[in-house]
């Protein structure tokens, strides 16, 4: 007959070479379920992407409203807390790979009842009893279902940055593009004004003009009501300058402001197009992407959890205890005991087996999600590149109607001047170039709009700087 002795150490020693066992392969770093191109279709410049790219724009206060964004956007700060949150879970799902040990104490006193009899009668003596014990628990990880649970929750947890991160370079975007918002207002705002002092003596030398009989009250009307308009689109702008530092201060997690921060004067110019690299980069750079992936190979550790659940489980143990009637004679003979137990599941319905199944359908969905913001990533990129060409194009063609503009609106105060045409022609003219001056405005912020969403959507790699801040007291 074979010892107890000789057969404990062989168990733990096969449990031990059984540990690495697991019954589902997972697939680590899941391929992409969509064949990516080799370029772009509109591929940009050789060279370095920059990374904190919004430094490259040459605008110190946007740098001054990113670095706040970051530090206090309520969004970003939820973000983190998920992280903390998923990390914490990752420490409850690895814990089981350790030992459980549990320690008690306790201390009682019983009044008992013994009836000798007459004539002794009753006895009701007091009686103090005080108990110490401590019981050890460990589950051998033999089908790695407590380790595939560990590398799930860390997988989780670095999704949970990755979506952190992703959320940091949306909120750059979203403040960059406030903040160019507030300058092209701005903008907009200092060239009506031109337009308004234009206008504004147009207007006095038409009704100049009227009181020496030169021209018709018509004239003076026509002219009137485009100086009204000209106030109502400063009184426009205004009104939209006070949304956007609401915006920014939505962004900023800070309380709105009816004014938003001083800006410069002109949009700024753009530097040359980044490298775009080719769509593989977008694997590693776009941190939703990682996200993604990372969510398929965590659902993929847990069909390996749901398989393991299915098999039996090994569990070894022990418990001492200690017992006295007084605290004194408490460390005397303990009581000790170890044990080991296989459990296996026999019959439950098929609910493992169900569960197991569904944990694949999952893996399927994440995988299929994974390809959707893949191909969201890669259509972001394409957009963005054509954005920015066809812009391009529409400044050259506005540059072009302000030109001609321009001369027409030249030509034809010359011929009013000389009483060849009536007034409308020349007002058709101002109101043609002042229009198309405003448009060169707008078209030039969307040239800048569709640069800050070339660069979110390449992505990059500086929010792997970014630290988790602490957990806010609440107050």
């Amino acid at each position: 007959m074979t010892s107890p002795v000789t057969t404990r150490p062989a168990l733990l020693v096969a449990a031990a070479l059984a540990a690495a066992c697991s019954p589902h392969r997972v697939r680590h770093d899941p391929a992409p379920p969509v064949a990516l191109p080799a370029v772009y279709s509109a591929p940009g410049p050789s060279g370095q992407l920059p990374e904190r790219w919004w430094r490259s724009l040459g605008d110190p206060a946007l740098d001054r409203l990113v670095e706040r964004a970051l530090r206090q956007s309520f969004q970003l700060r939820a973000a983190w807390a998920r992280v903390r949150q998923a990390r914490s879970l990752v420490r409850q799902a690895r814990s089981g790979l350790w030992p459980q040990l549990d320690l008690s104490a306790r201390a009682a006193r019983d009044k008992q009842r013994f009836d000798l009899g007459d004539p002794i009668g009753e006895i009701r003596p007091t009686v103090d009893s005080f108990t110490l014990s401590a019981a050890a628990g460990y589950e051998l990880d033999v089908w790695r279902r407590i380790g595939n649970q560990g590398a799930a929750a860390a997988l989780d947890a670095a999704a949970a940055r990755d979506e952190a991160e992703a959320l940091a370079m949306s909120l750059v975007s979203e403040v960059s593009e406030a903040w160019f918002d507030v300058v092209a207002q701005r903008a907009q705002r200092a060239l009506l004004e031109e337009q308004l002092e234009l206008n504004q003596t147009q207007l006095e030398l038409m009704e100049a003009r009227f009181r020496q009989g030169l021209a018709s009250s018509l004239d003076v009307f026509q002219q009137r009501a485009q100086v009204v308009n000209t106030r109502q689109r400063i009184e426009q702008v205004d009104a939209t300058l006070a949304l956007l530092g609401n915006r920014l201060a939505l962004l900023l997690g800070e309380p709105p402001t009816s004014r938003p921060p001083d800006s410069p004067a002109a949009l700024p110019e753009l530097p040359p197009p980044p490298a775009t690299g080719v769509p593989a980069d977008l694997l590693v750079r776009r941190p939703d992407v990682r996200a993604a992936r990372r969510r398929v190979e965590a659902a993929d550790h847990r069909v390996a959890v749901a398989v393991a659940d299915r098999l039996p489980s090994l569990r070894v143990g022990g418990n001492v205890s200690l017992s006295s009637g007084t605290i004194a004679d408490l460390i005397g003979t303990p009581i000790w005991g170890i044990f080991a137990s296989i459990a296996a599941p026999l019959i439950d319905g098929g609910r493992r087996a169900a569960v197991a199944e569904q944990s694949r359908d999952v893996v399927d969905e994440r995988l299929m999600q994974f390809g959707q913001v893949l191909v969201q990533a890669m259509v972001e990129v394409e957009n963005a590149l054509s954005g920015e060409r066809h812009q391009r194009i529409e400044i050259a063609t506005i540059e072009e109607q302000i030109s001609l503009a321009e001369a027409t609106y030249a030509q034809a105060r010359e011929r009013y001047t000389e009483g060849l045409i009536d007034y409308l022609p020349v007002l058709t003219a101002l109101q043609s170039l002042q229009q198309s001056q405003l448009g060169l405005i707008a078209a030039r912020r969307q040239l800048l709009s569709s640069r800050i969403q070339l660069y979110r959507a390449l992505g990059g790699t500086w929010t792997g700087e970014l630290e988790t801040p602490a957990r806010a007291e609440v107050k």
